[in-house]
């Protein structure tokens, strides 16, 4: 998730897509779960490079657009994947708390969306701020030769 982020606002949305659908076609070399979220790393791939397009990656204010919309598609894309195609779990270790929820009487996309909002809002707010410092560390020099490395100027920052 967070070279997809920084991909994305360093290269664009499209170049930022295919690095979340490479990556996610990669790992699921290993464990074939990660194919069908490649929609959502392509999603926020597209969402992330528009953002960085505008120049949300420039302020604390776009930043936190920026995390709001990750986390947002985050939940759009991946619970109809988790439910639709997984029945619910997906056999990560937060597929426990869902199978918890159920256990307790909640519905299935209710205790879906619960342990997403419990387990990913705070993962993605974090991938986003270490995206944001990555960008921010890298040299100009270096940052200059990308697709929207003008956005981040040395009088940006």
């Amino acid at each position: 998730m967070i070279g997809t982020i920084v991909i994305s606002a360093l290269a664009g949305p499209w170049i930022g897509a295919l690095t979340g659908l490479v990556t996610n076609f990669v790992l699921g070399l290993q464990n074939p779960i990660w194919i069908p979220y490649a929609l959502v790393q392509i999603s926020i791939g597209l969402s992330v490079g528009f953002l960085a397009q505008k120049g949300a990656f420039k302020s604390y204010g776009g930043l936190a657009l920026v995390a709001f919309v990750v986390w947002l598609v985050s939940q759009l894309t991946a619970i109809p994947i988790t439910i639709v195609i997984f029945g619910g779990t997906s056999g990560s270790g937060s597929s426990f708390i869902t199978l918890y929820l159920l256990a307790v009487g909640q519905r299935l996309w209710e205790a879906v969306l619960t342990t997403t909002l419990i387990t990913e809002s705070v993962d993605k707010i974090i991938s986003v701020i270490i995206a944001y410092g990555l960008i921010h560390a890298l040299p100009q020099r270096l940052r200059s030769q990308t697709p929207l490395g003008h956005l981040y100027s040395q009088h940006n920052d």
